[in-house]
C-alpha cells in the first residue's frame, strides 16, 4: 500500500502529534477536574452545574469576536499564546492544592478562564489545518486528526480515574498543563509558510471596521447553501449532546444499575468505535460521495440513541445495548464530524475561515448549552426514559437537515 503523502507532510506531522498530546492531557482533566470538585471539594449538584456552565458560556460569549481577531492573525501565533496562557491556568489548580487554598469558586473561574481563551484557538485551529495540507487531502487529514483524538479518548477515559486515586488531584491536573506546553512547542516549530502568514481578506479594505468584518463572514456563511444547513446540523446536533451529556451517566447507573467499572469498559469501547470510524472515514466518502456518507453516519447514530430507552433487562442485556450506541453513536458522530469539518474548510475561503469556524461554534456551544440545561429539565418532568425519547427526536431532525442538503453537498 502506497504511503499516504501526508505522512510525509512534516508540518502536518507536528500539527497531528501536538494536538493529539493536547486533547489527552484535556480529556484526562474533563474527567479529572469534577472528580476533583466532588471528591475532593464536596461539590453540590448546583455547584458541578456552574462548573458546566463556566466550561461553556465564556467561550460562546467571545467566539464571534475571536474569529474576527484571527482572521487578522497569524494562526499559528495565535494559537501558541494561547496553549501558552492555558497550561498557566491549568497549572495554577495544582498549584492552590499543594497550597491547600483550593476552592470551588477558584476552579470555576479558572474554567471560565480557560473557556475565554480556548474561543480563539478553536477558530484558529479551524483556519491553521487547510493552511498545512492541500484541499483534496481535508478529509484524511481531518479523519486522522480523529482518529488520534479517539485513541486519546480511549486512554485519557481508561487513566483519569485511575490516576487521580493513585496521584491525586495536583499531579493529575499538572499532566494537562504540561501537554499545552507541547502543543505550543509543536505548533511553534510548524514552519509551513501558510501557517505563519496573515490571512489576506479578499474584498476587504485596510483597516476594515470589526461590525463589517463580522458581518461579511456572517453573510457568507447565511448566504452559502451548503454551508447554512450544515450548520442548522450541527447546531441541532449539540442540542443532543447536551441533552445526553446532563443524563447519561445518570440513566447508565441508576436506572440501568451499570457498576462504574463496566461503564469504563463501555465508555473505552465507544472510543475504539470512534478510532475505527476515524479510520474508514476516508473510503467512506470516496466510494459513497460526501452527501451519502453524512446521510448513513446520522442515521447510524439515530439508531444509537433508539437503543438507549430500550435498554432493560439482566445486566449483560443493558450492556449489549449500550454497546450497540457506543457503536453506532460515537462511529456515526464521527464519520459526521470528519465530514462536517472537512466541508466547512473546503467550501470557506481562507480569508473569513476564522469567522466562520467561530460563528458555527458559537452557534454548537449554544445548542449544547441549551440541550442541557433542557436535559436537567425534562428528566426531573417526565423521567430518563422519554427524555431519551425526546433525544432520539432530537437525531432524527438532524438527520432530515443532513438529508435535505446531501443533493447539493458537493456544490
Amino acid at each position: 500500500m502506497a504511503r499516504s503523502p501526508l505522512l510525509r507532510n512534516d508540518a502536518f506531522l507536528k500539527f497531528w502529534a501536538g494536538q493529539a498530546i493536547s486533547v489527552l492531557g484535556s480529556l484526562v482533566s474533563r474527567l479529572a477536574l469534577p472528580f476533583l470538585v466532588i471528591y475532593t471539594l464536596g461539590a453540590t449538584p448546583l455547584d458541578v452545574t456552574w462548573l458546566r456552565l463556566a466550561e461553556i458560556v465564556p467561550g460562546m460569549l467571545v467566539g464571534l469576536a475571536a474569529g474576527v481577531w484571527v482572521d487578522r492573525l497569524p494562526r499559528r501565533t495565535v494559537m501558541i499564546a494561547v496553549d501558552a496562557i492555558r497550561a498557566l491556568l491549568v497549572g495554577v489548580i495544582p498549584l492552590l492544592i499543594v497550597l491547600d487554598r483550593i476552592t470551588i469558586p477558584a476552579v470555576i473561574v479558572l474554567a471560565a478562564l480557560g473557556s475565554f481563551v480556548a474561543a480563539p484557538f478553536d477558530s484558529a485551529y479551524e483556519a491553521l489545518l487547510p493552511a498545512v495540507v492541500e484541499p483534496d487531502q481535508l478529509v484524511e487529514a481531518n479523519a486522522k486528526v480523529s482518529a488520534a483524538y479517539a485513541v486519546a479518548e480511549t486512554a485519557a477515559f481508561g487513566l483519569a480515574g485511575f490516576l487521580f486515586e493513585l496521584l491525586g488531584g495536583a499531579l493529575t491536573l499538572s499532566i494537562d498543563a504540561v501537554s499545552f506546553a507541547v502543543s505550543a512547542v509543536t505548533l511553534w516549530a510548524i514552519r509551513a509558510p501558510g501557517a505563519r502568514a496573515v490571512p489576506k481578506a479578499e474584498g476587504a479594505e485596510p483597516g476594515e471596521p470589526f461590525g463589517q468584518a463580522l458581518a461579511r463572514g456572517a453573510r457568507f456563511l447565511a448566504q452559502h447553501p451548503t454551508l447554512s444547513r450544515l450548520t442548522m446540523a450541527a447546531t441541532v446536533q449539540s442540542l443532543y449532546f447536551g441533552i445526553s451529556g446532563a443524563i447519561y451517566v445518570l440513566y447508565v447507573s441508576r436506572v440501568l444499575g451499570v457498576p462504574p467499572a463496566v461503564q469504563g469498559v463501555l465508555y473505552a469501547v465507544g472510543g475504539l468505535a470512534a478510532l475505527g470510524a476515524a479510520r474508514l472515514a476516508e473510503s467512506l466518502f470516496q466510494r459513497l460521495g460526501t452527501g451519502a456518507t453524512l446521510v448513513v453516519s446520522a442515521a447510524a447514530a439515530v439508531v444509537g440513541t433508539a437503543l438507549l430507552p430500550l435498554a432493560g433487562g439482566p445486566l449483560w442485556l443493558v450492556v449489549l445495548f449500550i454497546l450497540g450506541q457506543q457503536l453506532c453513536g460515537d462511529g456515526g458522530d464521527t464519520v459526521f464530524d470528519i465530514g462536517l469539518a472537512a466541508l466547512r474548510q473546503g467550501l470557506t475561503p481562507h480569508d473569513v475561515l476564522g469567522r466562520v469556524g467561530s460563528i458555527w461554534l458559537v452557534f454548537t456551544a449554544a445548542g449544547l448549552l441549551v440541550g442541557t440545561v433542557a436535559g436537567g429539565v425534562l428528566v426531573e418532568a417526565v423521567g430518563y426514559r422519554v427524555t431519551l425519547v425526546g433525544a432520539v427526536g432530537v437525531r432524527v431532525l438532524v438527520l432530515a437537515l443532513t438529508w435535505r442538503f446531501s443533493g447539493r453537498a458537493e456544490s
